[in-house]
């Protein structure tokens, strides 16, 4: 499914992608007025983010949206760029998947574009300003979830589990994003609390090469904890090294062979949802854009925490892909209408978060007839 998936969006909407950005149109008569809105993603070609591209075309189909792409993230002068470009391109709002460090920049170069900014996947409170910059007219809000707890979970398991006594941490170097720091903290905590030791830590941009360097050097290690590219960068090195079936092994948004690998009994967990809150995400900023910005009962703008979605065996994976990062997505639009406010005079914020809070897979399948 996630083949088709990718080589449908290939065609629909990353044929006109340039290197570091591209755009795709929509051909609407629901009577709303067009918004062209700019999205960040640290790739544009992955599964992740063809997943995540997926759900909000399917979006910008019935709300009039026209989405254009750029690649940031880790580099936040990328980030900073494609901001620019989207206002001088006409942008009414912005989704900012990787916050960083650099959100106060972002906001203000969204307030001179008059040009609304919605984060989501990477929370954007850790930012030391964050009391500041989420008082301006143009920050939206921020959708995320609890990394650190998620982590937390996946390694106590691996403990309580299956016995694991010694880990790896693998993943990218730390201060790039609280999200990757935040699942590395996690792993450590869970680790030091139930008594297991960490033989070494691969935190590198290398990823691949980091990965291949715990194995060769720490083959008797019991569990890879990584935090991502686990599929790209850590699957093969275990394969090549004959290990695949003797290291518990994770992975955060899973590619193309997580399937597979599930299958071969390489990985023992999987974790999905970016997409979901990406939606709501949209919903977020699109009663903005439109003029009805949503706001906290405090009158703030809304910070939603949801739940990450956690495979622990082929058979759930395979209810992940058919249920959430299949054609049928997380959220469907009559669901989202009914917190647009132009769409339902009884839109709130309240239900909003409720519908975001209660994301789970069991959610998805009851509200989609299983």
């Amino acid at each position: 499914m996630k083949k088709i998936i990718a080589i449908l969006l290939s065609l629909v909407v990353c044929m006109s992608l340039a290197a570091c950005g591209g755009s795709s149109s929509s051909d609407n008569d629901s009577g709303l007025p067009e918004y062209k809105v700019g999205v960040i993603l640290y790739d544009l070609s992955n599964a992740w983010a063809q997943n995540i591209m997926s759900a909000i075309e399917y979006m910008g189909e019935e709300l009039n949206i026209e989405f254009e792409y750029a690649i940031g993230g880790p580099d936040p002068e990328a980030t900073i760029s494609a901001v620019q470009n989207f206002g001088a391109q006409g942008c009414k709002g912005v989704i900012n998947l990787h916050p960083g460090t650099i959100m106060s920049t972002l906001v203000e170069e969204c307030e001179n574009y008059e040009m609304y900014i919605v984060t989501s996947n990477d929370p954007s409170h850790g930012n030391a300003d964050y009391d500041a910059f989420s008082q301006s007219e143009y920050f939206v809000g921020e959708v995320w979830e609890d990394d650190y707890e998620t982590a937390y979970e996946i390694v106590e398991d691996m403990i309580t589990t299956y016995g694991a006594e010694t880990f790896a941490l693998h993943g990218l170097p730390e201060g790039l994003a609280t999200q990757m720091d935040q699942r590395i903290a996690g792993a450590r905590a869970a680790i030091a609390d139930n008594g297991g030791t960490i033989l070494t830590e691969g935190l590198s941009f290398d990823k691949a090469g980091a990965a291949e360097n715990i194995i060769s050097q720490f083959p008797e290690v019991d569990a890879i904890f990584s935090s991502v590219e686990t599929i790209s960068s850590v699957y093969q090195p275990l394969i090549n090294a004959g290990l695949g079936e003797d290291i518990l092994l994770n992975c955060y948004d899973p590619d193309e062979g997580a399937d597979a690998a599930f299958d071969e009994g390489v990985l023992n967990y999987a974790v999905e949802g970016t997409l979901a809150d990406t939606m709501i995400a949209t919903v977020l900023l699109y009663n903005a854009m439109s003029g009805n910005k949503m706001l906290d009962a405090d009158g703030n703008a809304p910070s939603i925490q949801m739940n990450y979605v956690v495979a622990k065996s082929a058979e759930d994976y395979a209810e992940i892909q058919t249920y959430i990062t299949g054609d049928d997505k997380p959220f469907h639009m009559d669901e989202l209408s009914a917190y647009i406010t132009v769409l339902s005079e009884d839109a709130s914020y309240d239900g909003l978060k409720a519908l975001a809070e209660s994301f789970s897979l069991d959610d998805v399948m009851a509200r989609h007839g299983e």
